[in-house]
């Protein structure tokens, strides 16, 4: 009986797939016979007898005896040699070296506008940074510098030639007007504030030793001979004596006060441009001031603020511009006050009325000789 051949490779998949394998009665799995010849096999003709199963195998026994291993010569490993490829001439496997490849790439991804943009920027960020730093560093120094006396010793311009607007009273010197100094020769002219007590009145002296008046109907006189003309000559002398020097702080502020004498109450700024004026209000202790350095405190009397009185705290107000020039003060307990109007270092030629005040003696002096030979 014949039956259908099935190579072995179908059953195995069968099998590993999990089918089952047919059993049917001749069609099992028959092998071709030995005799069995390739003409056969093509025309599908088999021997009905099965090919028998193997011998079985012998079961392996164990044993402690070691394994036995396969012989092995006993040559040496070869040496592994490292021989580095060397550049022959005109060889196109020459790579080129770490270096030089990142310094090409480098040039073509960063071409020359690109690092010059670069370049830019960081130099914008650099100026920036700078410009920063600066305004910070000046927000800084204002800030510690807040509330603090003008510097002492300030270098000012060179001031010759100064017009002051003087108001003072009682226990002050009583002057009222606009007072105009000569700081080197001391020749000033003094002219008096209309309204105030002492318009009309025009006092000038042109060394700053002999002085002449006149009032606003009257004739030039010598200022000894001035008692009813409404100012004291000791009083204008005063003035001029007190002023006439006042250049920077130092004239308020001197430096034995400085030293814990001087309480700042208040720092503003006033004005804007040519005309900023930086305000300091102040409250002197010159009843301590006097009591620790007797003899500053008889120069500080002499030259800085005529009447001053001792008290623990002296209201004080000076003025300072942008120049550091001392341009007003004002002390309301001694109703001492003066603004420095204009100055310059051009110098102050008043009018000589030495002139006039010889004609109108002259004169004077013929029409008495006259009325004396008359009489008979």
């Amino acid at each position: 009986m014949q039956g259908r051949y099935r190579p072995r490779w179908i059953w195995h998949d069968r099998e590993m797939q999990g089918g089952e394998v047919d059993q049917t009665p001749g069609e099992g799995r028959p092998a071709p016979s030995a005799s069995s010849s390739p003409s056969s096999l093509s025309t599908g003709s088999f021997s009905s007898t099965p090919t028998p199963p193997p011998p079985p195998q012998p079961a392996k026994s164990f044993s402690n005896s070691p394994p036995v291993l396969p012989s092995r010569s006993d040559e040496q490993p070869t040496a592994i040699t490292t021989t580095g490829v060397q550049p022959e001439d005109g060889a196109s496997t020459w790579y080129r070296s770490d270096q030089a490849r990142y310094k090409s790439v480098h040039r073509r991804a960063n071409p020359w506008y690109r690092r010059l943009g670069r370049g830019i920027v960081a130099l914008t960020f650099i100026s920036a940074l700078g410009a920063g730093l600066y305004f910070g560093a000046r927000l800084i120094q204002d800030y510690l510098e807040r509330d603090k006396l003008p510097s002492p010793g300030a270098e000012v311009p060179e001031i010759r030639r100064t017009s002051f607007q003087v108001r003072s009273s009682t226990p002050a010197p009583d002057v009222d007007g606009t007072l105009t100094i000569d700081a080197t020769s001391r020749a000033f002219e003094f002219v008096g504030r209309n309204g105030g007590p002492q318009t009309g009145i025009h006092v000038v002296s042109p060394d700053g030793s002999t002085s002449c008046v006149r009032g606003s109907q009257g004739g030039w006189a010598l200022m000894t001979e001035a008692g009813t003309a409404g100012i004291d000559p000791q009083d204008l002398l005063l003035v001029v004596r007190y002023i006439s020097n006042d250049k920077n702080s130092d004239a308020i502020l001197t430096n034995r006060l400085r030293r814990g004498y001087v309480d700042l109450t208040e720092q503003a700024i006033e004005g804007t441009g040519l005309n900023q004026r930086t305000r300091y209000e102040l409250e002197l202790d010159t009843l301590e001031f006097s009591v620790d350095y007797p003899l500053q405190w008889q120069d500080f009397q002499s030259g800085a603020i005529p009447g001053v009185q001792k008290t623990s705290a002296l209201p004080v107000i000076i003025w300072l511009d942008a120049d550091q020039v001392l341009v007003r003060v004002r002390d309301e307990q001694t109703n001492w006050s003066w603004e420095r109007l204009t100055y310059s270092g051009e110098s102050f030629t008043p009018i000589d009325p030495a002139s006039t005040l010889l004609e109108d003696t002259t004169g004077a002096a013929v029409a008495a000789s006259d009325t004396t030979a008359e009489q008979p």
